[in-house]
């Protein structure tokens, strides 16, 4: 709707030359991901909107230049043939699920922060949330204190994060009194946004390989990855968008990052290799984003319609700057 309010806006002749894709399967793994670069020509642009992100805050026009990637890791122990009597074997059979949690609790320090070798770190300098923020939009109480050591956009954004997404081991409502013979766990690791996510994902492989909890094996598997971005934010693109969004909320813009990862961003940047990817958009972090009762603020669907309006005339100024000089 921004991008058809922002043609709208033009009675449907904008001052420069479009190309509109829509996309609808993102979240269920699209075919599409991959397609832009198979067809290069179809896509070839100077800039691209991506109007799938929003303001850090309701007000506070914002653009997003970089996604963490992403990577998934399964890793699995196996130790008996089968369950036995906790009571008869217990304190020498290996339990499988006590060997598994021992290898993961060797994935964090004591202060929460990854503890893998060969995962990238940086500080982020752009803007952050706060901590009080990040508590109302993660829903932690103030009693439970948050993990990590740095500034918020350092472990949400330009630092790796290690997240247990899924475990089989005996669910305690039929549990018995027996020592476990096999566990599972999946892991999704995100990665700085420059990282390769491929090596990122070997780097941890390799960490719990390495490891013998109690002298056992573990069985490593690596999953899916996916790439993360950062965007180049000196180019003409960003010039013009920062007079546009500064116009449209009346405010200064900010940069900020994402620790998801949007899989069209890197299709189109390696379709048109030369263009400004810019994300903006009218979701801001307090809309419950995929949650129950998701929500969009009037004000800031208007506000990213006429950033984008105003982003036409002035990049198409800037063209035409340009091409006199």
């Amino acid at each position: 709707m921004v991008h058809i309010g922002a043609l709208r806006a033009f009675g449907g002749r904008p001052p420069v030359g479009l190309k509109i894709v829509i996309e609808g399967q993102e979240e269920y793994g699209s075919a599409f991901d991959g397609y832009p670069p198979t067809d290069p020509d179809l896509f070839a642009c100077d800039a691209v909107i991506i109007a799938d992100t929003g303001s850090i805050r309701p007000g506070t026009p914002t653009l997003t230049t970089a996604l963490r990637g992403a990577a998934e890791v399964f890793i699995e122990a196996r130790t008996l043939g089968a369950a036995v009597h906790s009571g008869e074997y217990g304190g020498a059979a290996p339990d499988a699920l006590l060997v598994l949690v021992k290898a993961l609790a060797t994935l964090h320090d004591v202060h929460g922060d990854v503890a893998v070798e060969g995962l990238r770190r940086e500080p982020w300098s752009g803007t952050d949330l706060t901590d009080d923020e990040f508590r109302e939009l993660a829903g932690v109480p103030r009693d439970i204190p948050l993990i990590g050591s740095g500034g918020l956009g350092e472990r949400l954004w330009t630092g790796p994060a290690i997240t247990v997404i899924g475990l089989d081991a005996p669910p305690v409502d039929r549990a018995a009194s027996a020592v476990v013979p096999h566990a599972r766990a999946k892991l999704n690791l995100r990665v700085h946004p420059r990282q390769d996510p491929e090596e990122a994902q070997a780097a941890l492989v390799r960490h719990l390989r390495s490891l013998r909890p109690f002298g056992i094996p573990l069985a490593v598997t690596p999953g899916d990855t996916g790439p993360g971005y950062e965007a180049a934010t000196g180019g003409p693109a960003y010039r013009a968008a920062r007079t546009a969004l500064r116009r449209a909320w009346g405010a200064d813009p900010v940069h900020a990052a994402s620790g998801g990862s949007i899989p069209l961003v890197n299709g189109l940047a390696k379709a048109a290799p030369g263009a400004e990817i810019l994300l903006f958009g009218a979701e801001d972090n307090l809309c419950n984003l995929h949650g129950p009762n998701e929500r969009v603020l009037l004000s800031e669907l208007r506000a990213a319609l006429l950033a984008e309006a105003a982003f036409f005339t002035e990049y198409a100024a800037t063209h035409r700057a340009g091409a006199a000089g």
